[in-house]
């Protein structure tokens, strides 16, 4: 007598020709779109982030995009590896653009300890707004501001020290 049960056909795997087919491809579809998932970027395009090495690379070119409404602003790095060095962002207009960096905060850290990591000031009739890093550690969201027409709502990007 065999200690094996066997179970009735009618609770066994049905094994019709393409059913392992579907249910591989079923799995690989899952898999696929999973990984998708892992692998977006967090903030923008990360390619285009930009790590520095001296104050002379710590730039973001700061422009307004209208190729879709409603008017957006981009950045050209979007998480600033700051590394303890200054960073200046200049606005970049397109022709027939008139923007410049909002008069107060232009460049404005969101946190306390933001603000007290960076002091900000505008530059070159409001073209460009520089920050003097103070070399502390952490990850700084900041709002980047400015006027023009048409109006565009602030870009929330990223310094990390």
């Amino acid at each position: 007598m065999s200690s094996v049960r066997e179970f009735p056909r009618s609770h066994r795997l049905s094994r019709a020709p393409g059913n392992g087919r579907r249910l591989r491809w079923a799995i690989a579809v899952v898999a696929a779109v999973a990984l998708i998932g892992c692998a977006a970027p967090r903030g923008g395009d990360e390619s285009a982030d930009v790590t520095c090495n001296s104050a002379q690379q710590c730039r973001v070119e700061v422009r307004v995009d209208c190729s879709k409404q409603p008017c957006r602003i981009v950045v050209d790095h979007p998480n600033v590896f700051a590394r303890g060095n200054d960073i200046v962002w200049t606005v970049v207009n397109n022709a027939g653009q008139s923007y410049a960096f909002s008069r107060d905060d232009g460049v404005a850290f969101k946190s306390a300890a933001g603000r007290a990591a960076f002091s900000c000031h505008r530059e070159a009739n409001q073209a460009r707004f520089a920050c003097m890093n103070h070399r502390t550690p952490g990850r700084f969201e900041y709002a980047i501001r400015l006027d023009g027409s048409p109006p565009v709502g602030p870009l929330d990007p990223w310094v990390v020290n």
